[in-house]
């Protein structure tokens, strides 16, 4: 099924309910299923998570039963948020949680990530693994979907770096948030199971960076899934548990608002993924026909692929363009507060001369509001505009290839319904 991009957050969020056996998981209000816990998972090395699959089946049901799954989600659980109460007090119901999440586990890997890697990983990684590993195993005609927040995160990373090279066909996608960036700790072979997940955009890394505890991203270092920066607001130095939480993402019609690199980054990757699912239907067409396509098809096809090559040429260009125009309304603040700046310094260091000794001085150095202020404001209104006038070019364009490709695609129902 597909889901927005808030809605896939609200998944991740379910990591941290005490579900049940059989319980229903449920998001949007409860207007959606994800589906049944078929099992959950409270490892002796810390590891908490959920395997969630379309309907309710047993790990230990047949393997016919087992067969019918066609979908499963993977939750990894993010670690107990530690109190005084729970750190100090051995009767408080949290208080081998967080001593497993953070002493044995959080704090360990940070300090292997800062230290630039390690030959070994804490036992929970490798547990969390195996839960993927079983999960492939038990439902075997079943996409996988995984989620997993903080070091939940982390746990799904790892998972999904050491997922054999048979299934990973089998990832359907995988979204994880706010997690410290493990592919330091990986091995070569992990590695390059990792690069293949990320540049078949099968995984997505999010990562405020506002958060403290994402560790380990920028400065062109690789990530276990695309990384993604987001576009957040900061919610204080002393909201740091909130900003943590999802606090500082923001939404615009469902979609996670991102920067210009993320949004960029996921232009590319859902072209790539409507192009590849063109290509298995064409195959499947091509089967069918006997290894030919009827003229329908092909254009079908054609059409479709256009379309997908101009809905992720559209958001690039709109990308490019927003960060331009967010570019050039900063400059034009700057300036305004530049020129400010300058007649409060000069009215300090001049405070014996009159304003117009001040502004003649200024001027004998070529500082006046025209230099300061006015040219450069004025260039950058006229870029602004020129911007915008662009931007409507752009978007009457790509409007009418579109409506020109939807013309093609109503031409023949029956495809356009076998497609959606």
């Amino acid at each position: 099924m597909h889901y927005s991009d808030e809605e896939r957050v609200q998944i991740a969020e379910k990591e941290y309910r005490n579900y049940s056996e059989k319980e229903i998981v449920k998001i949007n209000s409860n207007k959606i299923s994800v589906g049944y816990v078929s099992q959950v998972n409270d490892k002796p090395t810390g590891e908490q998570s959920f395997v969630i699959t379309n309907d309710y089946v047993s790990p230990d049901a047949s393997l016919k039963e087992r067969e019918s799954v066609r979908e499963v989600t993977v939750l990894y659980r993010g670690s107990t948020a530690p109190t005084v109460t729970n750190i100090l007090n051995p009767l408080d119901p949290d208080f081998k949680d967080v001593r497993s999440d953070w002493v044995k586990n959080d704090l360990p890997t940070a300090i292997q990530i800062l230290n630039g890697g390690a030959p070994t990983v804490t036992p929970q990684l490798k547990s969390s693994s195996e839960t993927l590993e079983d999960a492939l195993k038990l439902y075997p005609n079943a996409k996988i979907n995984v989620y997993g927040h903080s070091l939940g995160s982390m746990n799904a990373q790892y998972a999904l770096a050491n997922v054999s090279k048979s299934s990973l066909e089998r990832i359907e996608g995988s979204y994880v948030y706010q997690g410290p960036n493990i592919y330091s700790l990986l091995s070569p072979e992990q590695r390059l199971t990792a690069d293949q997940l990320t540049t078949s955009y099968k995984v997505f890394n999010y990562i405020d960076q506002k958060d403290l505890v994402p560790l380990g991203y920028g400065d062109g270092k690789k990530t276990v899934g695309a990384f993604i920066p987001v576009e957040a607001t900061f919610l204080g130095m002393f909201s740091a548990g909130a900003q943590h939480m999802w606090g500082g993402y923001h939404y615009k019609k469902g979609a996670l608002v991102t920067t210009t690199e993320g949004n960029a980054l996921l232009a590319k990757a859902n072209t790539s993924k409507e192009l590849a699912r063109l290509d298995i239907l064409k195959q499947k067409f091509s089967t069918s026909g006997g290894g030919s396509l009827s003229s329908s098809q092909e254009i079908f096809l054609d059409a479709m692929e256009a379309r997908a090559i101009t809905r992720g040429y559209k958001q690039t260009v709109q990308t490019e363009i927003d960060g331009l125009k967010k570019w050039f309304k900063t400059e034009i603040e700057n300036a305004r507060e530049l020129w400010k700046h300058t007649q409060s310094d000069a009215e300090r260091w001049g405070e014996h001369l009159t304003m117009n000794e001040i502004m003649e001085t200024l001027a004998s150095s070529n500082v006046t509001k025209g230099t300061i202020l006015n040219e450069p404001v004025n260039e950058y209104e006229q870029s602004l505009a020129v911007l915008k006038s662009s931007e409507q070019e752009i978007t009457i364009l790509l409007k009418n290839i579109q409506e020109a490709i939807d013309k093609q695609l109503a031409t023949d129902k029956e495809l356009a319904n076998f497609y959606f």
